[in-house]
């Protein structure tokens, strides 16, 4: 993407061969949903921010994944992977348009997907919050460091039981 135009009822998407690509707002436009990651152990989410639907009725997510490395559009066929959608009940603090906007500024800007710090979570909730935060990595992280801290109490447990 070279650039994009944001406007109330629409967004105009100029592409690196400089054709543009337009999807028009309508009421789901900028709110949140997701489906559930495959072939995870756990019920991960995988979030993605609603843009709207071309001339011929077809849906369109932002979002970000490892596959691709960095924020990019997908159709909604694409981002349900045959999967349901679900909406995130998450009220977001930005307006729509504005999820919108700072969704498309995340993808311009084109970080690089990092599963504990540059998430579709992270990506989302930059869009809705303006802030970098991942619940599920966050879960993850602390799950990982706890079960670590008993691992180290349990050892030092029995090195200590062992001197006696």
């Amino acid at each position: 993407m070279k650039n994009f135009y944001l406007y109330n009822n629409r967004v105009e998407i100029v592409k690196n061969d400089s054709n543009i690509f337009t999807i028009y707002l309508n009421k789901s436009s900028g709110k949140v949903y997701f489906r559930y990651k495959i072939g995870t152990v756990s019920q991960v989410k995988h979030l993605g921010i609603f843009l709207g639907v071309d001339a011929y009725g077809i849906g369109y997510f932002l979002h970000t994944h490892y596959h691709v490395g960095k924020a990019h559009i997908v159709s909604e066929s694409e981002f349900k992977k045959s999967r349901p959608l679900y909406i995130y009940n998450e009220k977001c603090s930005n307006t729509p348009l504005k999820v919108i906007e700072i969704g498309l500024n995340e993808m311009w800007r084109g970080e690089s997907y990092k599963p504990i710090t540059y998430n579709c979570q992270t990506f989302t909730n930059t869009a809705c919050h303006n802030k970098r935060k991942s619940e599920d990595a966050e879960k993850w992280v602390g799950g990982i460091l706890l079960g670590g801290l008993a691992l180290l109490g349990l050892s030092a447990a029995f090195d200590s039981g062992k001197g006696k």
